[in-house]
């Protein structure tokens, strides 16, 4: 029997022109825990176009919010074939029902303890709705991701990829990772994760899909401890509190860390703590970025634009940041409400959302109604921030700053033309904001069902 596992591609998204250019991770763990009676084969279509024609017995759609509205397309043309469909990922986590009106199953968080039983309800015919485990993985004896099942036209900027840890204990009202993996750390073996590196070409940069590498620092020193002698490279996202452990990040370094995306996320202290994100303090960024430059590794500072203390004011803050701080490339983002998270239920329950096109969650999508300033404010002041951060004079003089000062110029220059693409995209996104209702305007309760309206 064969399974086609597919990553969708956002609608407002073109091909080969997502940002960081990442390998669909979750797929490949799936087909490795699939057994040998299936032949299984990836489709992402940020890289190549999918081919309905093509025979199969199964489909797997993986989801996020802004490429879901696009997989329940896919999901419903499979299904008018006769073909059935299963999905999972964040997005059908937080609302399977509405999946369930797409797909003949989906799996509710992670699918290594309920994945077999999807298969064998299968094989019988009678697959039952939402799976979801009683009990979060132990992390233990996970198999190596199928990696060789991706494309290899050159596209990806890693091709290498291992899991070190999952969950996260922080509550930040804007993210759904802990609703997805849990509130705790839960961390794999060291030894396990050494073997698997072993196994990989160590002349190749590898990434550590971990959303805090370093998240727990005894486990994370272990870990690169033993993984200075094997001399790779690597990547990885990490908090800021990285920074504040000397030995910690000395470590990171001379274990081979070339790059670390971090969560800044705001310049306000007041607007963090409003949003739940009490470990990062921005009186220490400056000097906490310089020591991660001084260990010669690339910086990518992300930032979420409109939460609810951010004023007009915001985006002239984040750029004074990112231009004394000398970082070498930006990740900006307009707030999403996703569903799942602290934050849309609770504009929700105030009337500030606006709409429920999912393939507006990306780019210059907004899709509430902002505290302190107006959607049009919030619209432009991403658009002023990205434009003057993308600038063809701005990208070659962070990537010679990088080579002036031994950080990774590859990286730096690579990233750097991504996010430029990600700005010419956002502008071309068609009505990138949705309205309110009247009702909303007036502190009710909004439909939510919203309407895609023209920018004045």
């Amino acid at each position: 029997m064969k399974i086609t596992l597919i990553m969708p591609r956002a609608k407002h998204i073109a091909k080969k022109g997502t940002r960081l250019r990442i390998p669909p991770f979750g797929l490949t763990m799936v087909a490795a825990l699939t057994p040998k009676e299936f032949v299984v084969s990836i489709v992402d279509e940020n890289v190549r176009d999918l081919d309905f024609s093509q025979p199969t017995d199964l489909v797997g759609i993986s989801s996020f919010t802004s490429n879901v509205e696009r997989g329940y397309e896919i999901a419903d043309e499979y299904r008018r074939r006769g073909i059935a469909v299963v999905m999972g990922g964040f997005h059908v986590t937080a609302l399977p029902e509405e999946a369930l009106q797409h797909a003949d199953a989906v799996v509710v968080g992670e699918a290594e303890n309920v994945w077999r039983r999807v298969l064998e309800d299968f094989k019988q015919g009678a697959m039952k709705g939402a799976y979801q485990a009683d009990c979060f993985h132990d992390m233990k004896g996970l198999p190596r991701p199928r990696l060789d099942l991706l494309p290899h036209e050159g596209w990806y900027i890693v091709t290498q990829m291992v899991q070190t840890m999952r969950g996260c204990p922080y509550r930040c009202e804007f993210c759904s990772t802990s609703s997805f993996w849990g509130h705790t750390f839960r961390t794999r073996p060291i030894d396990e994760v050494i073997d698997e590196i072993r196994r990989m070409d160590r002349n190749k940069l590898v990434m550590f899909v971990d959303d805090d590498i370093a998240g727990v620092p005894q486990v994370a020193k272990e870990l690169f401890e033993k993984l200075i002698p094997l001399r790779i490279k690597w990547a990885s996202q990490a908090g800021i509190g990285i920074a504040r452990d000397d030995e910690l990040l000395a470590l990171a370094r001379k274990s081979g860390c070339q790059f670390l995306f971090i969560g800044l996320e705001s310049m306000d202290d007041k607007t963090l703590q409003a949003a739940h994100k009490y470990q990062n303090n921005p009186k220490l960024y400056k000097e906490l970025i310089k020591k991660i430059h001084d260990h010669h590794i690339v910086l990518q500072g992300a930032f979420v634009l409109g939460l609810d203390e951010d004023r007009a004011d915001v985006f002239r803050r984040v750029d004074q940041l990112v231009q004394e701080a000398e970082i070498d490339t930006i990740n900006v983002n307009i707030l999403y409400p996703y569903p799942g998270t602290e934050i849309r239920e609770r504009l929700r329950r105030e009337g500030r959302l606006t709409g429920n096109d999912w393939s507006n969650y990306v780019y210059a999508g907004v899709n509430y109604v902002p505290k302190n300033m107006t959607q049009q404010e919030l619209y432009d002041g991403f658009r002023w921030l990205m434009k003057k951060n993308t600038t063809y004079a701005m990208i070659l003089k962070r990537t010679v700053r990088s080579m002036l000062q031994g950080r990774n110029v590859k990286l730096t220059a690579s990233l750097n033309v991504g996010t430029r693409k990600n700005y010419k995209q956002a502008v071309a996104s068609p009505d990138p904001i949705i309205f309110p209702h009247p009702a909303a305007e007036a502190g009710g309760r909004s439909s939510e069902t919203g309407a895609a309206g023209k920018r004045s």
